[in-house]
């Protein structure tokens, strides 16, 4: 039988356990005018996507979503005369167009009325990941952090891991 002595050895690959989580980005601003994208699904495949928004190019052009492979183009909506139009690119409108692409959700913050007003750079989605696995209930305690499950975490559990960092009054 092995014989581990090297301190602070984790029987995980991360440094903490963690939860699955879904791949997201965001574009626009301000407090009504964010639109954040999220993938449908936990994991890292959702790190994989990229999201860019592009001035429509032409009159009266409709606002428009499409998703190639996992690139992301929303194409801001123009007026009579090729001017972006404010009235066609609220960020309610914005998540709604992307909303409708294959295994994407995406939300308008705060009342969602401010318009996405200019292009954005491509942007990568981040934050997607597994969860640490668990094949029984346990405790571990890390740097004065206590981790537990109460039940098995499989790799796509996203509320498997608690945490606590107890303090004395």
């Amino acid at each position: 039988m092995p014989r581990y002595t090297q301190k602070n050895m984790t029987w995980f690959d991360e440094s903490t356990p963690q939860n699955a989580a879904k791949a997201s980005a965001t574009i626009g601003s301000g407090e009504n005018g964010v639109v954040t994208v999220e993938y449908d699904f936990v994991g890292t495949d959702g790190n994989d996507y990229t999201i860019t928004v592009a001035e429509g190019s032409g009159n009266d052009v409709d606002l428009s979503a499409t998703l190639s492979g996992t690139d992301i183009t929303v194409t801001l909506g123009t007026d009579g005369v090729g001017a972006l139009d404010a009235t066609k690119n609220t960020a309610t409108l914005v998540a709604g167009a992307i909303d409708a692409l294959t295994d994407l959700t995406a939300t308008a913050s705060g009342t969602g009325e401010t318009a996405l007003s200019a292009a954005e750079a491509e942007q990568d989605f981040t934050g997607g990941q597994l969860a640490t696995p668990s094949g029984s209930p346990c405790f571990i305690i890390i740097s004065g952090t206590w981790y537990i499950c109460e039940e098995p975490v499989s790799l796509y559990d996203e509320s498997g891991w608690k945490s606590a960092t107890p303090t004395t009054v």
